[in-house]
């Protein structure tokens, strides 16, 4: 493989069967989003190492074979910021993208966005989660709040949920599998991550 120091964190098979990881690879000191395709048989067919601050987590394949990849792409780097971001490839290698989220009200980029996971819905459209840093308008916290992007096609994104927060204080979606109607998310929520005592609540 192309990557040194590659941490692997997904996994996904294709209608075919064949197989693709992604993962991070830290070259040079600098994360680098990592994704690979196989054949039925464990044979490598190609290998993407994508450029430095990049990272890579999630991954799903559309029927057709279309790879959706999440992670987060760096926008700044001390202080370290990232926004959420989406690669999409055909089963030759072809990319699409990528698609870069920053939360639309973090106009001056203080804040960080990053991509967790990918469910392939039923109709074929594709879910990306994770989470973003949100600043409470009425007195200027900074919570942790779930996001979802939808895509069809190649990498069209074609709406965003961010989590109301009306549960705890802070929540994230770190998974998600498709539904018969749509997607479930998992993840955690907290009151306070200050304070010791106060323990990550899973959240459905």
């Amino acid at each position: 493989l192309a990557a040194g120091g590659l941490s692997l964190s997904a996994v996904a098979v294709d209608a075919e069967g064949f197989i693709v990881i992604v993962g991070t690879a830290l070259v040079a000191n600098e994360s680098r989003m990592y994704v690979a395709r196989f054949d039925p048989d464990g044979a490598l067919k190609w290998e993407i190492l994508e450029g430095v601050g990049t990272a890579g987590r999630g991954v799903g394949v559309q029927p057709d074979g279309t790879i959706y990849v999440a992670g987060s792409i760096r926008t700044n780097k001390a202080p370290e910021r990232w926004d959420l971001g989406t690669w999409v490839y055909d089963k030759d290698k072809t990319a699409y993208g990528p698609d870069q989220y920053g939360a639309p009200e973090d106009f001056a980029n203080k804040y960080s966005e990053r991509g967790r996971a990918v469910a392939v819905l039923a109709d074929g459209r594709v879910a990306v989660v994770g989470f973003a840093e949100v600043e409470l308008p009425k007195d200027d916290e900074v919570v942790l709040r779930a996001v979802a992007i939808l895509y069809e096609g190649k990498g069209t994104r074609v709406g965003v949920w961010t989590s109301p927060g009306d549960k705890m204080k802070h929540d994230a979606a770190l998974a998600t599998v498709a539904t018969d109607e749509g997607f479930a998310l998992c993840g955690y929520a907290q009151a306070d991550p200050s304070d010791p005592a106060d323990k990550t609540q899973i959240l459905i």
